[in-house]
């Protein structure tokens, strides 16, 4: 493939036979070390050289070899960005008329384009200008990637392909969990949002094992996990269980656990507190000598702090925590477990109050709480408003978290006798 005519006669067979994996390698920045400057020295292709080829792949050809010059020749990092995102362009019209072969060349260059932009960062930190977008409107180059992502991801979920095995949708949950990655990093919760309200529309199934091709599985991992921040974001606690479970499901495909081993370990930072909060379960001994960084968060501070009722020492750690929490969106979250261990507080003031009072034992005033709270939280009596105590009791009770009823006109809380601690 020495020369130009060589070149898109391997394009024109690639396109005819439809080879994904030579399609991809003849669209590739990273073709070898013997190629890149072969093809970066080609010329600019006539009408009638590319006549072998359908006439939307000839803007795919000139946008790849403009890249090729602008990486191998030039040496211009940020030219080069422009003219990969153009070749995304291409391809991904291109790609509106053909099956699912094309997928994995949409997936290259989308990545391609990603790591170079990553690379221009890096080199350019302070440098936020503004590129023209598809549209000729003025964008960041970081809103340019996503604008051009987000039209191969709507090429692939607008795939109209009735049978399966054709259809681009199988490759759906890249864009997904490359779109979602770059909203957040753009902190546009909302298009995030809305690129899963597209999704939804469609009626496309949530990924599992069982229903994305081996190819995709990592994909489906990271789009998981995004959308589980979502979630979390959101309040909506179940959800988030929910898809970090199936994320997990998917790792464990993996032969070699280490290969997927930091994956796993920011899916349980999430994770953990979830399984907590719902259903009081953590991670086996075992586990957490695998994970040093999520002991030393829950299994050495966190945990004791709820299982003791220690508000003050839940405080501290969430406090001290408190970067860690908000950037992976479980801050609420935590705040959410502050009332678990209140809870085991007042279950811990409960049972010894009883063994105090022999008369009522499961009647026990408002002000006992009161004094145990302000004692846990290091504080005074008066700084603690029985209103809250009143409060924070109605919210356990509406929750089933305790049995019994409040009485405002006695101030106290009369329980039941026979389990007024539910175990979940």
């Amino acid at each position: 493939m020495a020369t130009l005519y060589d070149y898109i006669a391997a394009m024109a067979g690639a396109i005819a036979s439809q080879k994904s994996a030579l399609f991809t390698g003849l669209l590739t920045i990273n073709p070898g070390a013997e190629k890149g400057p072969q093809r970066a020295a080609f010329s600019d292709p006539s009408d009638i050289d590319l006549y072998v080829l359908p006439e939307k792949f000839h803007a795919v050809v000139r946008a790849y070899l403009k890249a090729m010059r602008s990486i191998y020749v030039a040496s211009d990092l940020k030219t080069s960005f422009v003219h990969l995102n153009e070749l995304l362009v291409c391809l991904n019209r291109a790609a509106e008329s053909q099956t699912n072969w094309i997928c994995p060349a949409l997936i290259n260059c989308s990545d391609e384009l990603i790591s170079v932009y990553q690379v221009r960062e890096k080199q350019f930190p302070h440098e936020s200008s503004d590129v023209g977008g598809v549209d000729g409107s003025q964008e960041s180059p970081l809103e340019v990637v996503a604008s051009t992502i987000n039209k191969a991801f709507k090429v692939c979920l607008t795939d109209k392909l009735l049978e399966p095995k054709l259809s681009k949708k199988q490759s759906i949950h890249f864009f997904l969990a490359a779109l979602l990655k770059l909203y957040f990093k753009l902190d546009k919760l909302e298009l995030a949002k809305s690129v899963e309200k597209a999704l939804a529309a469609t009626g496309h199934a949530s990924p599992t094992p069982q229903n994305t091709q081996v190819q995709y599985r990592k994909y489906a991992v990271t789009y998981l996990y995004y959308s589980a921040l979502l979630s979390l974001n959101d309040s909506d606690f179940g959800a988030a269980e929910n898809k970090l479970d199936t994320a997990m499901v998917f790792l464990r495909c993996y032969k070699k656990p280490a290969v997927v081993a930091k994956q796993t370990e920011r899916i349980l930072m999430l994770l953990v507190p979830l399984k907590m909060r719902s259903s009081r379960v953590s991670l086996a001994r075992r586990e957490w000598k695998k994970y040093p960084s999520l002991k030393l968060v829950y299994h050495d501070h966190l945990w004791p702090a709820v299982r003791s009722g220690n508000v003050q020492q839940f405080d501290f750690w969430t406090a001290k925590l408190l970067k860690v929490f908000l950037k992976r969106y479980i801050y609420v979250l935590m705040l959410n477990l502050r009332n678990l261990c209140i809870l085991r507080l007042f279950e811990h003031t409960h049972r010894l109050f009883g063994g105090l009072e022999s008369k009522t034992p499961h009647i026990v005033p408002f002000t006992v709480f009161q004094r145990a709270l302000s004692q846990s939280r290091a504080e005074s009596v008066e700084s603690v408003d029985l209103g809250e105590i009143e409060c924070l009791l109605a919210n356990y009770i509406h929750k089933r978290q305790i049995k019994g009823y409040l009485s405002h006109g006695n101030g106290c809380i009369v329980f039941s006798k026979t389990e007024p601690f539910p175990k979940i």
